[in-house]
């Protein structure tokens, strides 16, 4: 299921709850006493405060986990401009080697932005590694004859070494901070939250759009936390909403390569 999904299975669940909680009421209205309310509430609050606690968690990891992705995609994209520039400075004989991590840099752009509206992006891909791959044989192959080529060869093994690191933090953040038996538990919580506002709550339209819009702000919020835990097939980005992760690093630095 995607986002769009469980958020609307959120949005159905929870408000449902609410009324059922009105239809209950209906039903007994021997037990709406104040004594009843109070204890309702005090039980609630308990209820209440542990789900928006928990809400808080879910939010504030998803955006940890969303900016230290950013974070590897500009590392990687820092990565490809100075090996390129070791290259450069080495001399003609990286040309070859220059290549390669354009190719590299191009093909990391596809894997992860190249998908949007389709399928969800391939984040470990077996063709960008070999590529990477290609990109160190090729410094690993150099002859330096000089002390100076020496450390720049050695350099850019390193900063090569350096990029392949950063891919993989990329691959093993790409998995799921957010459990979803957990999301589930706290949509019971909700439910009961709900059920416990439409017990007390008049049936009339008024309190209906209220507890809709209510359960849709809910589920919104669900929604949020989930795309920006899946930046790269959902639709968030850094700079502005709808929010994704922005492939402009990337694509500066295989424009500054290229050069």
């Amino acid at each position: 299921m995607n986002s769009v999904q469980i958020a609307g299975v959120i949005l159905i669940v929870v408000f449902s709850g609410g009324l059922f909680g009105m239809y209950i009421g209906r039903k007994v209205p021997h037990h709406m006493t104040p004594e009843t309310k109070g204890v309702v509430t005090a039980a609630m609050a308990v209820v209440g405060t542990m789900t928006a606690l928990v809400i808080g968690l879910l939010i504030s990891n998803a955006s940890s986990s969303f900016a230290a992705r950013n974070e590897a995609l500009a590392r990687i994209s820092a990565d490809v401009v100075r090996l390129d520039h070791l290259l450069r400075r080495y001399g003609p004989e990286t040309d070859g080697a220059r290549a390669a991590l354009q190719h590299f840099t191009a093909m990391r752009i596809g894997e992860l932005f190249g998908h949007v509206g389709e399928a969800p992006p391939t984040v470990e891909e077996p063709s960008s590694t070999q590529a990477l791959s290609e990109v160190q044989d090729h410094i690993r192959a150099l002859h330096p004859g000089d002390d100076d080529r020496r450390w720049l060869a050695a350099q850019a093994l390193q900063v090569a070494s350096d990029l392949g690191e950063a891919r993989w933090t990329i691959v093993q953040q790409n998995l799921s901070s957010v459990p979803l038996p957990f999301l589930a538990l706290v949509t019971l919580w909700l439910i009961a939250l709900f059920i416990s506002f439409g017990l007390f709550a008049p049936a009339n339209p008024t309190s209906v759009i209220a507890l809709f819009v209510c359960a849709l702000a809910i589920s919104a919020a669900f929604k949020v936390v989930l795309d920006m835990d899946t930046p790269f097939g959902g639709p968030v980005h850094i700079s502005g909403f709808p929010i994704r992760l922005s492939s402009g690093s990337m694509q500066h630095a295989l424009e500054v390569i290229k050069r």
